[in-house]
């Protein structure tokens, strides 16, 4: 059966299929003892961003390699600013305030995201993308954006569509990398 679901869901080998899995199962064990906790109860984290292009697709769920090079052949622009002024431009959808962090998402992904970082995995930041009103929403990484808004990182770092940029420079004052 591992076989064929390594070969269903692309593993090189059925071997790298369970040693995923495995890690899977083992990081949502352990995230189950962070639920509903607040971040003063998770362990220590500190983002290790992972910006090689090679990783960009990470920041879509279930986005292969080729689909990412066909649809971004340029990948993502980098850029950041501060949380604090990022969050005025976030749309109600993709913004956690105040007590919200465990009431909206979901709870076993954010919960697995404190364990993951709490290990200091790499990760690839948020994508955003420009909507009307001079807001922004996440195409990917709410539960990362809620983590880092969670343990007061000061500044945010995301990825954006090239052809989005102007767009984006209207109404934020963000540093692109």
């Amino acid at each position: 059966m591992d076989d064929e679901l390594a070969q269903v869901f692309g593993y090189e080998s059925t071997e790298h299929y369970r040693r995923e899995t495995e890690e899977r199962e083992r990081v949502f064990n352990k995230s189950r003892d962070f639920y509903n906790k607040p971040p003063e109860e998770w362990p220590a984290i500190k983002f290790n961003w992972d910006y090689r292009l090679e990783s960009q697709r990470f920041c879509f769920d279930g986005l292969t390699q080729s689909d990412f090079e066909k649809m971004y052949p340029d990948g993502l622009v980098l850029g950041h600013m501060p949380l604090k002024e990022f969050d005025k431009y976030l749309c109600h959808y993709s913004r956690r305030d105040g007590d919200e962090l465990w009431e909206l998402g979901c709870q076993s992904k954010l919960a697995k995201m404190i364990v993951y970082l709490s290990e200091g995995n790499p990760i690839t930041p948020p994508v955003i993308k420009p909507i009307e009103n001079n807001e922004v929403i996440f195409q990917g990484g709410h539960h990362r954006y809620a983590v880092a808004k969670a343990i007061e990182n000061e500044e945010v770092l995301f990825y954006a569509y090239r052809e989005h940029i102007p767009k984006l420079n209207q109404f934020m004052n963000i540093l692109w990398a």
